[in-house]
């Protein structure tokens, strides 16, 4: 697997291509793009989601703080590592856009371009192999629903989907588990909150962090669940953007 990198850089060329040389030989992407919103989202959708994002922040201008704030949102929702390169006055007038905490690094110039891509290569690499572990049961009667699920959290998660309650206990009653389920309201058969009830009786998945997929956010079907204490829910109208930011959040809040 490749990972995607995103270099958001104007001008620069000679550095972007030995950048791109380098994090190629260490099996990372790099795809190349201008500060301009439209630009970004293009490259994304072509790729199918980055790795991660490196800003060059030199090359902006007042004009392009949209993309500040962009990037800035892309942290917030999906915890993808942001890097950026240039001066200290550079660096410092990102960091009003974009808390230092957001930042997964900053690289001062002049800066060894190998030192990195060692960085870049250590995180990225190793971030999506340690989500990657982490395990999720996606619980879903609808079978669009289930395979869109599954490509869109299963390129960072161990995702396994079956489309019934009844295949969910049967799963978990076999002494199969995992670290977060992801659990449609409503179902023929058991609907969400019976499967969550029957597994909160049973001491092998009594534990096991819930958070529902739904089309209700109505206070009644809220109120419903709470005395079984779910991690929350997922509104199945949210953006895919939204929808894997809410799993990546709930595994940070975890650790």
């Amino acid at each position: 697997m490749a990972w995607k990198v995103m270099l958001i850089n104007h001008g620069a060329a000679l550095m972007a291509k030995r950048l791109g040389t380098l994090l190629g030989a260490a099996g990372i992407e790099l795809i190349t793009v201008e500060p301009v919103i439209g630009n970004i989202k293009e490259m994304e959708d072509n790729a199918g989601g980055m790795d991660a994002y490196i800003l060059s922040a030199g090359d902006f201008g007042h004009e392009s703080m949209d993309v500040l704030a962009y990037l800035k949102d892309v942290c917030l929702k999906t915890d993808k590592p942001l890097f950026v390169m240039g001066y200290e006055k550079e660096l410092a007038e990102v960091e009003k856009t974009i808390s230092k905490d957001l930042i997964a690094k900053e690289f001062v110039r002049p800066f060894d371009v190998t030192v990195i891509v060692r960085n870049i290569q250590l995180l990225v690499c190793s971030d999506v192999e340690r989500k990657r572990e982490e395990s999720i049961l996606l619980v879903d009667d609808d079978i669009t629903f289930l395979k869109m699920m599954q490509s869109l959290i299963g390129r960072k998660y161990h995702v396994t989907a079956v489309c019934s309650g009844e295949e969910a206990i049967e799963y978990l009653q076999t002494g199969r588990t995992a670290d977060l389920i992801l659990l449609d309201y409503d179902m023929p058969g058991k609907t969400g909150p019976q499967v969550l009830e029957t597994l909160r009786k049973d001491p092998k998945s009594a534990d096991i962090p819930v958070i529902f997929l739904t089309g209700k956010n109505d206070r009644d079907s809220v109120m419903s669940v709470m005395s079984l204490k779910p991690e929350g829910y997922i509104l199945k109208s949210m953006s895919s953007d939204d929808i894997l930011g809410s799993v990546n959040r709930f595994f940070k809040t975890k650790k």
